[in-house]
């Protein structure tokens, strides 16, 4: 089973028990019924969502049976996962963020350029965060200009001078 990060609880909202989460998700995976959960050092702490509304960038999440805020107030700044697969949902030229990370790249002879280290969303798309193998960081805009194709074992840029 897999697991995929799908958010993060910034913080509480009002004291019923509702908390703020950043959508790291590009699909609807906050609806009322949705079985999410957050990973604590005693294991795997599930919730099902009974309310959802969005708040500018953020969702404003009510989960069943946590009705006050000090029930919730232990899990603010906590990164949120689900175990759904949403592959069927994929459309072509759409990457799950966890099997990019890691994941070599390339120029177009081959050469290794880097590592993913991750995935950062910005309002003109996505950029890969590239890991150099200076080991500096390198942000390279995740569109067919600088990125050539992704494979299942690699990741082939167009390396421009100056960006990597």
């Amino acid at each position: 089973m897999s697991k995929y990060l799908i958010g993060h609880i910034t913080n509480t909202h009002g004291i019923r028990g509702e908390v703020k989460i950043y959508n790291l998700s590009d699909f609807n995976r906050f609806f009322v019924g949705a079985v999410i959960y957050v990973d604590l050092k005693t294991g795997k702490k599930e919730f099902e969502v009974e309310r959802v509304r969005p708040q500018g960038n953020l969702l404003i999440v009510k989960f069943k049976g946590y009705d006050n805020i000090n029930d919730i107030l232990m899990y603010k700044g906590l990164d949120v996962y689900s175990d759904q697969d949403v592959s069927d949902e994929l459309e072509e030229d759409d990457y799950h963020y966890m099997t990019l990370i890691g994941k070599p790249c390339v120029d177009d002879k081959g050469a290794l350029l880097g590592h993913v280290k991750s995935m950062i969303p910005v309002p003109q798309g996505h950029l890969l965060e590239v890991t150099t193998l200076q080991g500096k960081d390198a942000m390279v805009p995740f569109n067919k200009v600088f990125v050539k194709d992704v494979l299942e074992d690699k990741i082939i840029l167009t390396p421009i001078e100056g960006l990597l």
